[in-house]
């Protein structure tokens, strides 16, 4: 499996320079038409994609047969663990995760030939460069990464997965968030693609838009599910942290949303062609920054991987070379992307606000880089540590975020017809806003009003007929739903602390917490300390929730599994900590108020967007 994993990858590496020489050679000296030099690349393209697959097949199968003899196995999995986890073991893991960003890179290429819709020269040199992208990758995976190299010590059992990554939200986060960290490529090849044939049209547009989708829906998938797994097992209650890592996954999707909106005014009107492509660009850098700072060792996360400094420089070398060459040609081609015609935008009508939002975003997108890298910049420049907490994020977003919305809203009611609507919207979003506000006695009434606002307006977006595209009002109800569910949970929950006997009680808001008893459970490959509760609320039982501490042996590790009852108005949320020398639990509770809104919203905005952008894909829209 060893050899022929790596045997694979260096076929890749020879494939994509000879596929991509080839294709632009062929389209310079036009010996052959559009058609046959396409068919040629598309042929690359699906010899890379079976390459790429094999070569990661092996990899997982050495995982599942726990083969130590590949240093990756050993060093990430065991023998006792179940079997969806040595396969996600496969990725969770710096090596692994590289081989997984080359086979999603020639997915996405793979799928590009087969079913976009641009010209072929259009496509052809989008394969080209593509398949630059992936040489680069390969090559850097191959010299420094590789994922198949042998174990230069004869062992019996591996050293396993760490233990917080021993669940299903983890298994399938990485993939989903791949999928759209990779698929930003695809935007970026084909963007640079458009600026080489000097065709940054509508036509350009609807055929870009598939794909940004696409990658936007991925990410929105990938992160939603970092934030679920967040929420359930780190024990702490939250879903967000504002860790390093977690900014730099929200970067690209802050640009590829802007983007979304940029494109949208160039399908209409032909306009915001420098926005688009400079957008394109940033998307794949904002990634290709992500992938940099999570394997360079310059940030200190629980997302890092421990690589040393050669491999931070490669990365950083890589980001310089794509960005290079995306932003030179960008630069070449910039005059024939000015507008003749220099209309002035009204910024009443409907891309007016389209383009105020996007200046919202990309003040967002320079906050979160600004809050990342300034930590990293303080310490190499000046020597000085700082941290840079959720508070900097906070208070600047809760800022920004009621123009955003309020613009964004707006946007469902661009018509005189309209301003009825408008006026029977404010009105009921004023009501549930001010009710709520005074429900729980706390001063967030213009957010609460905001809120409610941009949900509403969102439902009737839906609903009207007359909009042609009820998928893309769906994504934009389920981001209404996320900051629902941020403001909610964050002014209305409630939370204890403290340490609790077996047979005594407590009180989390309006419900009572009685501690029964304590059991262990074994599994397969860890212990856990189960604590069992009652709860009531007016004398009558509600639930009995189970939290669990998890002990690991393998890794003399232990990790916190909350217990959680899902309810209408918000979740019961239950951690049981370490036993004293008195007979004390520590416990926490929390009582997190309509906090199931972000998930929900998060899963509108992957389903609004994965439907709308096949629905572009496979039909003429």
């Amino acid at each position: 499996m060893s050899n022929l994993g790596s045997s694979l990858l260096i076929a890749i590496i020879l494939l994509s320079l000879i596929g991509s020489a080839v294709s632009f050679f062929l389209l310079k000296k036009k010996s052959l038409s559009s058609v046959e030099i396409f068919d040629l690349s598309k042929k690359f393209s699906i010899s890379l994609l079976a390459l790429a697959i094999i070569s990661q097949s092996c990899l997982i199968y050495s995982f599942i047969i726990s083969d130590y003899t590949i240093l990756n196995v050993y060093q990430n999995s065991h023998h006792l663990k179940p079997l969806i986890y040595k396969i996600s073991g496969s990725w969770g893991n710096h090596e692994g995760s590289m081989l997984l960003l080359i086979t999603i890179l020639c997915s996405y290429l793979c799928a590009f030939c087969f079913f976009s819709k641009a010209d072929n020269e259009q496509k052809t040199l989008t394969f080209g460069i593509q398949s630059i992208v992936i040489f680069l990758f390969s090559t850097y995976t191959a010299l420094v990464s590789s994922p198949f190299e042998s174990n230069p010590i004869q062992v019996n059992e591996g050293l396993g997965l760490n233990p917080l990554l021993q669940d299903i939200g983890l298994a399938i986060h990485p993939p989903m968030l791949y999928l759209g960290y990779i698929g930003v490529s695809i935007i970026f090849s084909f963007c640079l693609a458009g600026l080489l044939t000097e065709r940054i049209n509508k036509e350009f547009a609807k055929n870009l838009r598939v794909w940004a989708l696409i990658a936007f829906a991925f990410l929105t998938a990938g992160i939603g599910l970092g934030s679920w797994w967040a929420y359930r097992e780190l024990g702490w209650g939250g879903y967000w942290f504002w860790d390093p890592v977690e900014n730099v996954s929200l970067m690209p999707w802050l640009a590829v949303l802007t983007l979304l909106h940029s494109i949208k005014a160039l399908e209409k009107k032909g306009i915001f062609k420098i926005w688009t492509a400079n957008l394109a660009i940033l998307c794949f850098l904002m990634s290709l920054l992500g992938i940099f700072l999570v394997r360079s060792g310059v940030l200190t996360s629980v997302h890092s991987f421990a690589v040393d400094a050669k491999r931070g420089f490669f990365v950083i070398a890589l980001l310089l070379i794509i960005g290079s060459l995306g932003f030179l040609t960008l630069a070449k081609k910039m005059p024939k992307l000015i507008s003749k015609d220099k209309d002035k935008i009204n910024f009443k009508s409907q891309i007016g606000l389209i383009l105020a939002n996007n200046y919202f975003l990309v003040i967002a997108i320079f906050i979160v880089i600004l809050g990342t890298l300034y930590p990293i910049f303080s310490r190499g420049m000046f020597g000085k540590f700082i941290s840079i907490g959720p508070d900097y994020y906070n208070k600047i977003f809760s800022i920004l975020i009621i123009p955003f919305l309020a613009f964004l809203s707006l946007n469902f009611y661009n018509s005189d017809k309209n301003k009825i609507k408008l006026a029977i919207c404010t009105v009921i979003s004023l009501f549930f806003g001010i009710l709520l506000t005074f429900s729980i006695g706390k001063d967030d009434i213009f957010l609460n009003i905001i809120a409610f606002f941009a949900i509403f307006s969102a439902i009737y977006s839906i609903l009207s007929i007359k909009r042609q595209n009820p998928l893309m009002s769906l994504g934009h109800l389920g981001f209404s739903l996320i900051i629902c569910g941020i403001v909610f949970s964050s002014t209305m929950s409630e939370q204890i602390q403290l340490n609790l006997k077996i047979t005594e009680k407590t009180n989390l808001g309006e419900y009572k917490i009685e501690f029964l008893e304590v059991f262990h459970e074994k599994h397969e490959n860890y212990v856990s300390r189960v604590g069992e509760f009652k709860i009531t609320k007016n004398g009558k039982e509600i639930t009995k929730l189970y939290p669990k501490l998890n002990y690991y042996p393998t890794t003399d590790q232990t990790t916190n599994e909350a217990a959680i009852k899902h309810l209408f108005l918000g979740d019961l949320y239950l951690v049981i900590g370490q036993k004293d020398d008195q007979g004390n639990y520590a416990i926490r509770g929390y009582f997190k108020s309509f906090i199931w809104l972000i998930w929900l919203g998060c899963s509108l905005i992957f389903g609004g967007s994965i439907a709308y952008g096949l629905n572009s894909l496979f039909r003429k829209v």
